[in-house]
């Protein structure tokens, strides 16, 4: 059943390259010159985006056109995120960029950051994915997948919303845009009427009134506009990682000084873009109220009370893949809350 979505996603994919005059997909336009097309999570003019088109032209230069890659975010495609693992699996794309928030219905265990309450920092979500790094590669092997050094976290998710949120009381039926699974029974559990609308659809629905607040990044929801129609933003104690993949296939047939630069300026250019997340982390507050709104600090009552209603999720969550005892054991202790 998987191999025949697969297809049909390739189907769509492949006529979406096509009306864009895009179809070289991973051809070899010479002995030893790649081009290939790479989904990613960003549409421009955002920072993450920016800096990844600044990355593509770097491995331009230096490969001396040898390695072209093309940029073009999911739904450009007619693709969905969730189907990132299967595509790389599969070869259709030889590069990915993989939101691990988006794998529940492939592999759960890339979602573990996404797990609210588990994580209060993007610190504490790099402590978790090394503790967790050997499960990782055995879950990308199986996938025929390997990540090429482009990994970055982003910061604890803000909550906009049209009134403050000071206590889990404050969303009891707030209508909310989330973007996982995770988050969407996250905040079922916390009296929220939550729905799943991908990022692209967000500023509409916010702004027609489908939902009366959203949950993202603070810098992506003040840059488009999140801040016209609602009035706070509060943090939530979640976090997210997101990594590049190369299919293993495609990336042990480029050319070891090709494979160098790729990985060279994936890990530099990851870097940067982490760099950035890091400063939001810890400008968030005047970076809210220089945007109009009003911050709300979130207690550690309202913390604890989190943790404490969502750990049915983390169980939940364990029970969802093979990986997931051990990966939450691997990662309390490291933690040091075990």
């Amino acid at each position: 059943m998987r191999t025949l979505i697969h297809r049909t996603v390739f189907t769509v994919a492949f006529a979406a390259l096509s009306a864009a005059g895009l179809t070289e997909t991973t051809s070899v336009r010479a002995a030893d010159e790649f081009k290939w097309n790479v989904p990613v999570v960003w549409t421009p003019p955002h920072n993450v985006r920016a800096g990844q088109e600044a990355f593509r032209q770097r491995v331009l230069e230096r490969s001396g056109g040898r390695l072209d890659l093309s940029l073009h975010q999911y739904g450009e495609l007619g693709l969905v995120e969730s189907d990132v693992l299967g595509l790389v699996r599969g070869g259709e794309f030889p590069l990915v960029e993989l939101d691990h928030s988006k794998t529940s219905g492939d592999e759960p265990l890339f979602t573990m950051f996404n797990l609210p309450g588990l994580v209060f920092s993007m610190k504490q979500a790099m402590i978790v994915a090394e503790a967790i790094e050997p499960l990782r590669t055995q879950a990308l092997a199986e996938r025929n997948a390997v990540e090429i050094g482009m990994v970055f976290y982003n910061p604890p998710q803000g909550i906009f919303s049209k009134n403050p949120v000071n206590t889990i009381g404050d969303l009891e039926g707030l209508s909310i845009r989330v973007y996982s699974r995770v988050l969407l029974r996250s905040f079922e559990l916390l009296g929220a009427r939550p729905q799943i609308i991908p990022w692209g659809d967000a500023p509409a629905a916010l702004l027609q009134g489908v939902v009366d607040g959203a949950i993202t990044s603070p810098s992506s929801g003040i840059k488009v506009g999140f801040g016209d129609t609602t009035k706070y933003m509060t943090v939530m104690p979640l976090a997210n990682r997101v990594s590049w993949l190369a299919n293993k296939d495609a990336w042990d047939a480029l050319p070891a000084d090709l494979r160098q630069i790729l990985s060279e300026e994936a890990k530099a250019a990851g870097d940067a873009i982490q760099a950035g997340w890091d400063a939001e982390e810890v400008g968030v507050a005047g970076m809210v109220t220089k945007a109009g709104m009003t911050f709300v600090a979130p207690s550690e009552e309202f913390q604890a009370e989190v943790t404490k209603r969502l750990r049915p999720v983390w169980d939940e969550w364990a029970e969802s893949t093979r990986y997931g005892p051990e990966a939450l054991e691997l990662a309390l202790k490291a933690l040091g809350r075990n």
